[in-house]
């Protein structure tokens, strides 16, 4: 099969899309972890039944990594190859924001739209946001000698 350049990135693409999703329900099936991240945790699968289900998705997953590498060799490399720490840097930083959007949100002023807050209940709300941002700015003091380095090559 030859496939324009378009296609190869698409094949490349659902190869990737499917192993994400795989590890999800091997996640939830075997640990019992919520594909959302969020929430209760699941009640795992037995092995039996966990392996019942796994297994042809597994078996999908080789069979559809035999294909890319096959038709799509230099995409594949490409998706499998190790980023530079920098974008590391970069994904922690923005996800320590969403971190500080949601403390935030803890704040006794933020609070109050779900209703009213007894004085007390706002006072604990306001140290818990304290601490909690000081522990985010002990994380962004870590990361930012790391942003500054550039932070080398994917090797590091």
């Amino acid at each position: 099969m030859e496939l324009d350049t378009g296609k190869r990135r698409h094949l490349v693409s659902a190869y990737a899309a499917v192993c994400h999703l795989l590890r999800q329900i091997d996640e939830a099936a075997r640990e019992g972890r919520s594909p959302t991240g969020v929430g209760p945790p699941l009640t795992p699968l037995r092995a039996e039944d966990c392996d019942s289900v796994t297994a042809p998705l597994h078996e999908l997953a080789v069979e559809l990594r035999s294909v890319v590498a096959r038709v799509a060799p230099a995409e594949l490399r490409e998706l499998e190859s190790l980023q530079p720490q920098g974008n590391t840097v970069v994904w922690i930083a923005n996800l320590l924001d969403h971190i500080r959007e949601t403390v935030d949100g803890l704040r006794s002023s933020r609070m109050r739209k779900y209703g009213r807050l007894e004085a007390r209940s706002a006072t604990e709300l306001d140290g818990l946001h304290e601490r909690l941002t000081r522990l985010i700015s002990d994380c962004e003091g870590a990361l930012h000698p790391l942003q500054k380095s550039g932070s080398g090559d994917g090797a590091q």
